[in-house]
This record gives C-alpha cells, sequence and structure tokens, in this order.
C-alpha cells in the first residue's frame, strides 16, 4: 500500500515544476463510493471549479456543494501554467476595438483589473501561501517591429481610457527592469502577480474544504446532465450542474468541438546565483514576455528559478499529451529562446521540464455560461490566460447560480450567443481543424522570421496575421 501511495505521489509531482514543489502531501482524496446529493455539482478541482465553490459559499454558506475530479486538485492547467495572475483575457482586445461591443468590453477589462488584488486580497484571508507578488507585467521589445507593436498597443489603451494601466517603455527604462538582449524598449502593465499556481490551487481546495464543500478526487465524471453527474464509483444528484474540465473538457459528452486542447509547454532552471540576477536585473518577481508572434513567458520564481514556456501546441483531433520526455526536441527549443533573451545564463541548468493541456474555444473569448432553466452551466476557455480570468469567472458563476444581479452578471463574457448551448460544435471537424491551426502556427514562425530578417514581406504578413489566421 505504501508502495503504491508513493508511486502516485511521484506520479503528481512529476506533472510540473509547481506541484513538484508544493508543500503537504498529493495523495488523492477519497473518491466518491456512493451516491449522493446535493444543492451544486461542479465537475473539476482547478481554478474555475474551486473559486466557483469558495464564492458561493461566501454569500451562501449553508449550500451544500460537490466537486468531482478525475486526478487531484491543481492537476490540470491550474497546476502547469506560467502563474501569471494577470488582468488580461483572452479575445477582449477586438472585443474593444468591435464599435459593437467597446463599452462592455471595456466594462470587463476593469473588472479584470480590480480582479488581481482580488486573488491577493483572498489569499491573504485564507492563509494560502502561492508567492503572491503584484509586481506587473513587462513585454520586451527587441526588433523594430516589435516596439512599433508596444507602441501602437499603449496608445490604442490609452485611447481606451486605460492612461493609468500602461506604460510605454524606451531602452533605459526598460533595461531598468530586465538586462534583455537587443532591448529597444517595450511597455510595463502593473496589473499582475506572479504565483505558484500550484500552491494556489491545493490551498484553494483545502480553503472550501474547511467551508464545507466536499471534493471527491480519483472520480472523473462518466456521464452528466442537468439533474447530476455519474461517476465510476457513484453519481451525485443537483439541483446546478457546474462544468469546468476546461482543456479536459474533450472527455465530457457534447464538448469534443466546444472546448479543444492546446498544449503548453515549460521548463524551470536552477536557482540564480546573485551574480545571475544582477547580470539579468530580474531583481523584481514581475512577469515578462518577448514580443514576439509565437508567445513565451518567463518569470522568476519565489526561490528564484526562470520557470519559462511557450504556448499552443495542438494535436490531431484533440489528442492530449501524457508525457513529456526530457528528451523532446521542444525543451531544447524553448531554453534556446531563453538564452537568446538572456545570454548570460549560458550553462544554466534545467532541473525540470512539463507540459499541459488550456481550454480554448473557436471564438477565441472565454465564457461564463448558465441556463437559467435547466440549472446546466459552463465556464472555460482561457486560452492561457486563465489564472486571474478564473476568478472573475468563479465569482461570476456564483452570482448567476444564486441570482444575483451584479455588474459581473451582466458582464460581456455571459451566456454569449455562440458560446452558451453546450452542443454547439463551432470547431471544424477534423482534418480541417488540425490543418487551420498548423498553417496559423507555421504563418506566425514565419512572421517572426521575416521581421527578424526585416523582410519587406514582414508588413503584408502581419496583416495576413490580423485579417486571415486571427
Amino acid at each position: 500500500m505504501k508502495q503504491e501511495q508513493s508511486k502516485q505521489e511521484a506520479f503528481y509531482r512529476g506533472q510540473s515544476f509547481w506541484l513538484d514543489t508544493v508543500p503537504g502531501s498529493l495523495q488523492p482524496r477519497t473518491p466518491l463510493s456512493t451516491d449522493t446529493r446535493c444543492d451544486v455539482a461542479i465537475i473539476g478541482a482547478g481554478y474555475t471549479g474551486l473559486w466557483t465553490a469558495w464564492y458561493l459559499k461566501k454569500h451562501a454558506p449553508d449550500l451544500d456543494i460537490v466537486i468531482v475530479e478525475a486526478e487531484i486538485a491543481g492537476f490540470g492547467a491550474s497546476g502547469r501554467n506560467g502563474g501569471w495572475c494577470s488582468a488580461s483575457i483572452c479575445g477582449l482586445e477586438k472585443q474593444m476595438d468591435d464599435p459593437a461591443t467597446r463599452s462592455e468590453a471595456i466594462a470587463l477589462q476593469r473588472l479584470m483589473i480590480d480582479t488581481v488584488t482580488e486573488v491577493g486580497s483572498v489569499c491573504a484571508a485564507e492563509s494560502i501561501d502561492c508567492h503572491f507578488a503584484h509586481d506587473g507585467h513587462t513585454s520586451a521589445a527587441v526588433l523594430p517591429a516589435q516596439l512599433e507593436r508596444a507602441h501602437e498597443y499603449v496608445a490604442h489603451m490609452h485611447a481606451l481610457g486605460f492612461e493609468d494601466d500602461y506604460r510605454q517603455l524606451n531602452r533605459n527604462e526598460l533595461l531598468e527592469w530586465c538586462q534583455v538582449e537587443g532591448a529597444l524598449g517595450g511597455y510595463h502593465m502593473p496589473h499582475c502577480a506572479a504565483i505558484h499556481p500550484a500552491r494556489l490551487a491545493r490551498g484553494l481546495a483545502d480553503a472550501v474544504e474547511r467551508q464545507g464543500v466536499r471534493i471527491y478526487e480519483n472520480s472523473p465524471a462518466a456521464a452528466y446532465d442537468n439533474k447530476g453527474i455519474a461517476t465510476p464509483g457513484g453519481r451525485v444528484d443537483a439541483g446546478t450542474v457546474i462544468l469546468a474540465a476546461e482543456g479536459y473538457s474533450g472527455s465530457l459528452p457534447d464538448l469534443s468541438r466546444k472546448l479543444v486542447p492546446f498544449h503548453s509547454i515549460m521548463v524551470a532552471t536552477d536557482p540564480l546565483t546573485d551574480q545571475q540576477i544582477e547580470a539579468t536585473g530580474l531583481t523584481r518577481r514581475f512577469t515578462w514576455n518577448n514580443g514576439r508572434h509565437m508567445v513565451t513567458y518567463g518569470q522568476l520564481t519565489a526561490d528564484r528559478r526562470i520557470a519559462f514556456g511557450h504556448r499552443g501546441r495542438y494535436l490531431f483531433n484533440g489528442g492530449i499529451q501524457r508525457n513529456f520526455e526530457p528528451s523532446d526536441p521542444v525543451f531544447s527549443m524553448i531554453k534556446e529562446e531563453l538564452l537568446r533573451i538572456f545570454p548570460v545564463l549560458k550553462g544554466i541548468n534545467i532541473t525540470h521540464t512539463w507540459g499541459g493541456v488550456m481550454g480554448v474555444s473557436r471564438t477565441m473569448t472565454p465564457a461564463v455560461c448558465l441556463n437559467p432553466k435547466t440549472r446546466l452551466g459552463w465556464a472555460g476557455g482561457y486560452f492561457g490566460e486563465g489564472v486571474g480570468a478564473t476568478n472573475l469567472a468563479g465569482r461570476t458563476m456564483a452570482d448567476l447560480v444564486l441570482g444575483r444581479d451584479t455588474e459581473r452578471s451582466h458582464a460581456l463574457w455571459v451566456n454569449p450567443d455562440k458560446e452558451k448551448a453546450l452542443n454547439q460544435r463551432l470547431w471544424e471537424p477534423e482534418p480541417i481543424r488540425w490543418l487551420g491551426v498548423q498553417a496559423r502556427s507555421k504563418w506566425m514562425v514565419w512572421t517572426d522570421r521575416a521581421e527578424a530578417k526585416e523582410s519587406r514581406h514582414a508588413g503584408m504578413m502581419n496583416w495576413a496575421m490580423k485579417n486571415i489566421f486571427p
């Protein structure tokens, strides 16, 4: 028995640097082994499900809530992400560009700006030590085209009323934040915190359990309807059912072409020495990225490592990669990119390599949906920007479940027409889907290369990025 538990512990800790370094045991909670009833049943013990449960209990302490989880709390994206608790929501910029949705999108952005502070406040109240460092986000440009995009982005956000929320950086100002090789400038946004994501997920699970929420781990949802959830060990009957499986939503009926899994890949280094900290300029725990189309992202962890990653890999038919071998060439590519940004780190050792999936909707925007008649709801589709957005989604879902009339319950992402029905198959069938995703990824790589060469075709390729491969 002890040997089996040891294998389980090693398996879960091997899923990411974050899970490997989370305090306490990762032994699964007791699985569901009988039929039961509750007021609200939730599929998924990641951020969305846990935040929903936390806010439901905050506003209605007597609610009986059950969460069923296929693995352990924080097993999915909540325990494998880049640790950016950011005010960003995927797709919101385009909605702010559109006159038809601009005012609602701006209001949603304001809610997200407040969300970063809200997460820190809850962590403090619940004594969740997730290494929360509210030092903001810095984007670095090392090519003229990247600098132009950064300038245009900041100017556009200022024009929308966010003058105090985005600050353009010239070369010297950027170098005060980090010693990026070839730095030309960039911008800084204060509404972002670097965190240890698995500590947050595990801490939230403990917090909702203290409030009386029942969490059954190793209890995958085999089926669901608006009256409950079936697992191998028993059924949960409930007045309200919430689906919060995010990147694993494809395993649930009706969601295989609604949210599809994209993989994000990460590495973590040895702790940096004092000399390396000084050479990189990473004296504060802000999050950072470069200005490439193929997004890379990083942070300095509380124990002075660099956690650095790259997102976007999609497998045919929505496949999920279960094992990530350290010898996978993608990890060498990520390390090479890190050394291009900080060549002073040449020779640094990579201690952890991992990957995981995030849920992506066809509209490239997340949604929070609840049918008030059937009492069946879902939330997700964060596309790699979910650490902060899940908190607002959880607060919003709690409002919807309880019928609370708030600014959140009327927000732009609540029950959008294209997303609200679970059975909408928005993603194209294979192989069209795979070919489309591959074409977009290749075009992003080619556009980055064209910009690096300062090719005269780069402008046309960027136009295509916005208009043909949105």
